[in-house]
């Protein structure tokens, strides 16, 4: 069985890692692409009569963001951990910012307090998960140009005025989910078992190297291994959710009330894809009004805290905690395992019935063209890649998958009393199994 590998002991993989260029030319190709995207994609709308959907994915901006890129990232940070971190370009932007603003000798203040609990990035994602619903920010292209310019423009903003990271840990409005997902990834940096000699400074998020025992804050750029003695620092492929990493058996209230809003928004997009549940999922806010923002409210704010009501008085009657809050924090971590896994479920539906347009996008990147025949029938529409059956059968895998590593993670945190936990836990991974399963028509 697969333990440890470290991949420094092959030889183009260190000499890629040990390479002064790397990350940052990666972090530079990327960054030309979000600026070609950002530029393509302002000022277009969606055209009057036109289906908003399938604009967007005729539309090449929104086609790679929405349709492609982000189910890649969710998936990509579920098996391997932070690896988009690695080539983010908004963490070179900032980065940059703030040794420019340490040479003009500007005042910068390190990451405290509320925003390095990662409160504020809290409200940016449930902000940016209310836009959804709120003004179709994933289907109007000038709007997915705006996300663009305010992340490039806050990374650089939080760069001048902070240090060590503070855009990533405290700005920026995925950091938490790709703390949460990315945790259990195959791919670590870790120290050697003989000893690492690292100190903090070696690390730009001013993490210890000679102590990681956790990939949630860890974004693998490799820092650390440069300047580490030779083989003091690891980079390592190792089991999913490996039982060395260490386990937080209560964590923070802002990590916990994030697993919250997501698992309310990834509802939200599973019965998105079975109408009859998607109509039922918006049945109460629908009574109150028909906008996007009430919806937006009920799938971040309100859902979420009924459902949680649900499993925390589960844990309650089965002795998994004392209270309310202790239920929700000893739950938070453990359950995630089966949102993200929901998560991926939507991420390959919405992958594999997008992928087809983008010869389309890419020989016309505006779409509108495209667009006006699709939606007039005088251009068939690109079928998706898995029958309803086959992507069924994939999701219900990955769901029970989930629940599996679910249940392993709660024990591991707390084997006295992680089993008293498993209802709560099977409870929501059954509820996303049912709604991915009745996607394939097997519920009929």
């Amino acid at each position: 069985m697969l333990q440890r590998i470290n991949l420094l002991r092959i030889r183009p993989f260190a000499a890629l890692i040990h390479w002064t260029g790397f990350p940052g030319i990666f972090q530079v190709m990327v960054l030309c692409v979000y600026v070609a995207l950002a530029v393509l994609g302002w000022g277009h709308y969606t055209p009057e009569g036109v289906n908003a959907k399938l604009y967007a994915k005729t539309n090449l901006v929104n086609l790679v963001i929405w349709g492609l890129w982000w189910p890649m990232v969710v998936w990509v940070t579920f098996f391997l951990g932070r690896v988009w971190c690695m080539v983010c370009p908004l963490e070179l932007l900032s980065t940059h910012a703030s040794g420019l603003a340490a040479k003009l000798h500007l005042a910068q203040r390190p990451l405290g307090g509320w925003l390095a609990r990662g409160s504020l990035v809290i409200l940016l994602f449930a902000l940016l998960q209310m836009l959804v619903p709120g003004i179709q920010i994933h289907r109007v292209p000038h709007y997915t140009s705006l996300f663009l310019i305010s992340s490039v423009t806050t990374a650089i903003v939080v760069g001048v005025f902070f240090k060590d990271r503070a855009f990533c840990r405290g700005f920026c409005p995925v950091a938490l989910l790709l703390n949460v997902y990315g945790r259990g990834g195959i791919l670590a940096v870790r120290p050697a078992p003989t000893g690492c000699g690292v100190n903090a400074q070696a690390c730009p998020s001013r993490l210890n190297p000679s102590q990681l025992n956790t990939s949630r804050d860890c974004l693998l750029c490799g820092d650390c291994i440069k300047a580490a003695a030779t083989g003091e620092m690891e980079l390592v492929v190792r089991p999913l959710y490996s039982d060395a990493d260490a386990r937080e058996t209560l964590p923070s209230w802002p990590l916990t009330l994030f697993v919250v809003i997501v698992s309310g928004f990834v509802t939200y997009e599973l019965t998105g894809v079975w109408k009859a549940a998607g109509s039922l999922f918006l049945w109460a806010p629908t009574q109150v009004s028909t906008s996007g923002w009430v919806q937006g409210a009920w799938t971040v704010l309100f859902w979420p805290v009924l459902l949680w009501l649900l499993l925390g008085g589960v844990t309650l009657l089965t002795g998994g905690a004392s209270n309310l809050g202790e239920a929700w924090r000893r739950l938070a971590l453990p359950a995630a395992v089966v949102v993200a896994a929901g998560h991926m479920a939507k991420g390959l539906e919405k992958f594999t019935s997008w992928i087809g347009f983008l010869p389309h996008a890419w020989a016309e990147p505006t779409g509108l063209q495209s667009a006006i025949k699709m939606n007039a029938k005088l251009m068939s529409q690109p079928a998706a890649w898995l029958t309803p059956a086959a992507l069924s059968v994939c999701s219900m895998l990955l769901v029970a998958l989930g629940i599996w590593l679910s249940l392993r993670e709660a024990h591991l945190a707390d084997p006295d009393k992680g089993h008293r936990r498993y209802v709560s836990i099977l409870l929501l991974g059954v509820f996303y199994f049912l709604l991915v399963m009745a996607w394939g028509g097997w519920l009929k």
